[in-house]
């Protein structure tokens, strides 16, 4: 009986000790018991680890292996193009920016050489003004009654192939700064018309402002172009872009670089006339 037995084994090893005792001679019954646990451990004993892999104590479920993501590798990229922050409005932007405008013109107003030469610099030079708009604030389209006229405030550059609506979009807070500092007709307005502060610009001009100027009459003002927000993306770098005052604001008196400039254009004249 038990040879027979042990002939089934190989055959039943892997299945449930309740099928073979199912199908087993009802004269052998009083054996179940014996029957059982010996067929279990023989199971344990001959039958490969996989015969469980489908059972539900058994069957674990596989990790997925994390796929690599896109991106590293030769020619990817592996972040996308880091922001460009605007210009700081306070008195330590003002003489980076001046620095800059002074450096990137070299007090010239538009490029001098040609553009063949070897060493030809371009930049661009456009005027800037502020004005506080309409109260409305559902008016963007620069026909609303504002809420004072246009003053002249400066002078911004642009070097490179950096956009003028780029560089005036990155100084615009500093240019609002400016402004309010240089014309009490705009602070008297107090910081509620802050967010009412219109930005404009036109072509530059040898016109500089002083501090006993009013607003731009009516004609002067319909030259005036308002700036509209534009992508910095093609700004290839934050030294081509600068900005001026046409006078200090209170309380601000830098002027270093550009007093240095100036001394080098007339110590340059002066060796012309003498050489005449």
């Amino acid at each position: 009986l038990i040879t027979r037995t042990l002939r089934y084994t190989s055959y039943l090893s892997c299945t449930k000790s309740a099928t073979m005792v199912a199908i087993m001679p009802s004269f052998l019954l009083p054996l179940q018991l014996v029957l059982i646990i010996a067929l279990n451990d023989v199971s344990a004993f001959m039958c490969p680890s996989k015969c469980f892999a489908s059972t539900a104590l058994h069957a674990k479920k596989q990790k997925k292996k994390p796929t690599a993501k896109s991106g590293g590798g030769f020619g990817s990229k592996t972040a996308a193009t880091a922001s460009i922050t605007p210009v700081s409005a306070d008195k330590h932007a003002l003489e980076a920016q001046w620095d800059l405008f002074a450096s990137i013109t070299n007090l010239e107003l538009v490029p001098p050489g040609d553009v063949d030469d070897e060493d030809y610099k371009h930049f661009l030079i456009t005027d800037v003004f502020v004005r506080v708009g309409s109260s409305d604030v559902n008016s963007d389209d620069g026909n609303d009654k504002p809420g004072t006229g246009w003053y002249r405030t400066g002078k911004a550059v642009t070097a490179g192939e950096t956009d003028i609506q780029a560089a005036l979009t990155l100084q615009k807070g500093l240019i609002f700064w400016t402004a309010v500092h240089m014309w009490p007709q705009l602070a008297a307005k107090g910081k509620a018309a802050v967010n009412q502060l219109q930005l404009g610009y036109m072509p530059a001009s040898m016109y500089m402002a002083a501090e006993t100027d009013t607003a731009l009459d009516e004609e002067e003002a319909g030259e005036v172009q308002m700036w509209r927000r534009a992508a910095v993306q093609g700004v290839l770098s934050m030294k081509d872009i600068g900005f001026r005052p046409d006078f200090n604001p209170s309380g601000f008196t830098y002027k270093r670089r550009e007093k240095a400039a100036m001394k080098k254009k007339k110590s340059a004249m002066d060796e012309i006339a003498e050489a005449s």
